[in-house]
């Protein structure tokens, strides 16, 4: 395993270590179980299966205690809670997870690097999981991966939810697979795409699954430069000429329109970095020539934030507007929680930042990162400060203004997450 991916690795067991005497630390990573679970593995299930109810949303996560938990927000009921009659899966006992995706609305991934395993559901109406053909699938490199403490993209698939990308830094690799219509993964063309000095962290795709985008980190989650690849029909990965590109991103995410990319470099006081860097950088997505997929900062790039942002999240589609948000965590020590919320709007014709009304958000709950749902009317997050907990702020159409209309819910236990809507 590469140096820089060790020193990653110990950094994330005294990060971990903190989180289980309770100190409040600062964790970009999902960090948490679910508060009904016990330590004995008897995760969350609900009285038997099926049942139809009115969700919205559903958010899935590892539970360290041997389950895969679901939750669902159901505008009916007015609640955010287990989803109804859920029966979890049972997934390895005490194994970090990389990351979790979700595919299509129909299909959600995770995988576990000390069983070096990737495990596949499919989800039907209710929020039920149901294994897909072949899982869980044995592979020889995810103890390559590893897990940092901090939230990391290592596994992501395109907006059509056809392919599913694993980066692998240890091994300085990326895996492709090709989603079957079951659900079931087949190595694509070509994976995995080697990658040699450059280890592979943070992935995001353009708006429009055309390219994508991965990031290069160093031991204090601050970018080096980002690699550009085009994503073939079979999922094959070319490298775009004049990648990688030096621009030092440590998590980039691509605009609904498929023109922006946005990135921060992850430059916090907070996760040991000498400065802060308040901004966030835009760059346009050159769309035609040989060199389709290149990336060019924008006109006034980078925007000035009132925070560093650490991570990011970008609405998935234009019918609200478009917005992005950042995450980051109050600089004078790790165990001091984190700065409010920001949201900033982007020109969809010329790729720049304002600040949208009211932002930075400073009557919510704060959080340290965030994930929407397909229809951008939720953002989900996660925080660590009195201790681990999942909660949904609520997007306005237009302004991007949020609100917290349900209670977080409180963890335990250490894993990833991801959100769907139903389909």
């Amino acid at each position: 395993m590469a140096a820089k991916v060790r020193v990653l690795l110990s950094l994330a067991a005294v990060l971990i270590a903190m989180s289980l005497s309770g100190c409040g630390h600062y964790t970009c990573g999902a960090t948490f179980g679910n508060a009904t679970c016990t330590p004995s593995g008897g995760g969350i299930s609900g009285p038997g299966g099926g049942t139809t109810n009115s969700a919205v949303a559903f958010a899935y996560y590892v539970d360290q205690a041997g389950t895969m938990d679901g939750f669902s927000i159901d505008t009916t009921a007015g609640t955010f809670s287990i989803i109804p009659n859920y029966i979890a899966p049972v997934i390895p006992t005490s194994d970090l997870s990389i990351g979790v995706a979700v595919a299509q609305k129909k299909f959600l991934y995770t995988a576990f690097f000390s069983t070096e395993q990737i495990y596949g559901w499919s989800i039907d109406s209710n929020g039920q999981l149901t294994a897909v053909t072949g899982s869980p699938y044995s592979v020889g490199y995810l103890g390559g991966v590893g897990f940092t403490g901090y939230n990391q993209l290592n596994i992501i698939t395109n907006p059509a939810g056809t392919l599913l990308f694993i980066a692998d830094a240890g091994n300085a690799a990326i895996y492709v697979y090709t989603i079957g219509s079951d659900g079931s993964l087949t190595a694509a063309t070509g994976s995995p795409l080697l990658t040699g000095s450059f280890q592979p962290w943070n992935m995001a795709t353009d708006g429009l699954g055309k390219y994508l985008y991965v990031t290069n980190v160093d031991s204090l989650h601050e970018g080096f430069d980002t690699a550009a690849y085009t994503i073939g029909s079979d999922g094959s990965l070319t490298t775009i000429p004049g990648s990688p590109f030096s621009f030092p991103m440590w998590a980039v995410a691509g605009d609904p329109s498929g023109k922006y990319l946005i990135g921060t470099t992850g430059q916090t006081i907070a996760a040991g970095a000498s400065s802060d860097d308040d901004h966030l950088y835009v760059f346009n997505i050159q769309q035609t020539g040989t060199s389709a997929g290149a990336i060019s900062p924008v006109t006034n790039s980078p925007f000035a934030t009132v925070y560093a942002p650490f991570n990011i999240a970008v609405q998935p589609n234009s019918s609200n507007g478009e917005f992005v948000y950042s995450f980051s965590p109050v600089d004078s020590n790790v165990n001091a929680g984190y700065n409010p919320v920001e949201a900033y709007a982007i020109d969809t014709a010329t790729g720049q930042l304002t600040t949208a009304a009211n932002s930075p958000f400073s009557g919510l709950t704060p959080a340290i990162w965030g994930q929407f749902d397909q229809s951008g009317a939720y953002l989900f997050n996660y925080a660590d400060i009195s201790g681990p907990q999942l909660g949904v702020y609520g997007v306005a159409s237009g302004t991007g203004a949020l609100t917290q209309p349900y209670s977080p819910i409180p963890m335990t236990f250490t894993g990833y997450w991801a959100v769907t809507d139903p389909q």
